[in-house]
């Protein structure tokens, strides 16, 4: 108790007891952390005498725990690098290969456990193979699931085992819905995700179109359904530029037309539309190659011939969007009369839609849509 009063009497006003005694606990936890917290995240660092198998644990928990210093102390120190990626993109850097993990360990909700298939130690080289399985919430709250194959080439500098090379090889990537009992393949969102994102382009760069590609994109529209299987359908392929350049001057003059007759028009007013007017079909016909997507009136169920040129009309502009390319079902500024005349179309074929093919200038945003519960009945009304 003398103690105690001596220590009391020490303090005097300073502080009181009860707050001397808070700060006292306060220091005796900082240790506590200092002496054991901290030297557990030093050991998480590599270091000269770790084995094969123990930097591969370093290099994997560090992934784990988004901890960059710690994965980057198992990474060879050389810029020059080896990363393949689950999506086949090769990092060649090690800097690409920090700025790779830097973003990813930007992300939340994400998990990654790791199976170690086979450790191969030799005197400079060895490597480990494993199979990661990654996990993430999607915005839509399911999950996205990638299983792969990972192995790593690991150099000995500096006493210590280094990653020069990393080789992802996957085995099966999906997504599942928030009833994780439904799910899909990543060709599978890729496909539904590129029709969504369809939209009409109005302007184009002047890149020119591999024929290839010209031919890729028509041969998918050319398994659209069909009545009776007797896919009426033909493609005129126009890719002439002094033909588009001439159709321009037509196609303005015979829209001009129709606008006049449709609308009474001041002298100023005509000219003013006339020049929006040319401004548009400059850009609509600014496209490297255009499809006259056409059906032959011939066939035996003519009355369905609309609605397949119609379909191939859509397989052409979705194939179209996989390669990159905008397209846009144009009918109104190119009518059907005046454009067999230009293009010397025979008479049999009904002209379904003209559409450009080209690299879009800009992709038009999505406008809204309707709710998906405001368009669907089951069963009845």
């Amino acid at each position: 108790m003398i103690m105690e009063d001596e220590i009391k009497t020490f303090i005097g006003n300073c502080i009181s007891w009860r707050a001397f005694k808070k700060t006292m606990t306060m220091v005796f936890v900082r240790f506590l952390f200092m002496a054991f917290w901290l030297p557990g995240k030093l050991i998480a660092q590599n270091r000269p005498g770790l084995s094969l198998r123990e930097t591969f644990e370093l290099y994997v928990k560090s992934i784990q725990n988004s901890d960059l210093e710690g994965l980057f102390s198992t990474v060879t120190d050389q810029e020059r690098f080896f990363f393949l990626t689950s999506r086949g993109r090769l990092v060649d850097t090690r800097e690409e290969y920090y700025r790779f993990h830097e973003n990813w360990f930007k992300e939340k909700d994400w998990e990654m456990p790791v199976d170690l298939l086979e450790v191969q130690e030799g005197t400079e080289y060895g490597y480990t193979t494993a199979i990661f399985h990654y996990k993430s919430k999607t915005p839509e709250g399911g999950h996205y699931i990638l299983d792969a194959y990972f192995t790593l080439i690991f150099h000995k500098e500096d006493g210590m085992w280094k990653v020069v090379a990393d080789v992802v090889t996957p085995i099966e990537r999906y997504v599942t819905e928030e009833n994780s009992g439904i799910k899909y393949t990543t060709e599978q969102l890729y496909l539904l995700d590129t029709m969504k994102k369809r939209r009409t382009v109005r302007k184009f760069k002047s890149d020119p179109i591999p024929k290839e590609h010209i031919l890729k994109i028509l041969d998918t529209a050319r398994f659209a359904p069909t009545a009776d299987d007797q896919q009426p359908w033909k493609f005129l392929v126009v890719q002439d530029r002094k033909k588009l350049d001439q159709l321009k001057k037509e196609a303005l003059s015979w829209y001009l037309e129709l606008y006049k007759s449709k609308k009474n028009l001041t002298e100023g007013e005509l000219n003013s539309a006339q020049e929006t007017l040319r401004r548009m079909f400059e850009n609509i016909l600014s496209a490297p190659v255009y499809i006259a997507v056409l059906v032959d009136s011939r066939v035996e169920y003519s009355d369905y011939a609309i609605y397949d040129g119609t379909l191939a009309a859509g397989y052409l502009m979705i194939a179209a969007r996989t390669l990159g390319y905008g397209t846009g079902f144009y009918t109104t500024f190119f009518p059907e009369r005046e454009m067999k005349v230009f293009f010397k179309i025979p008479d049999q074929y009904r002209l379904i839609c003209f559409t450009p093919i080209g690299v879009p200038e800009q992709c038009p945003e999505t406008p809204p849509k309707k709710n998906l519960e405001d368009v669907i009945i089951f069963e009845s009304f």
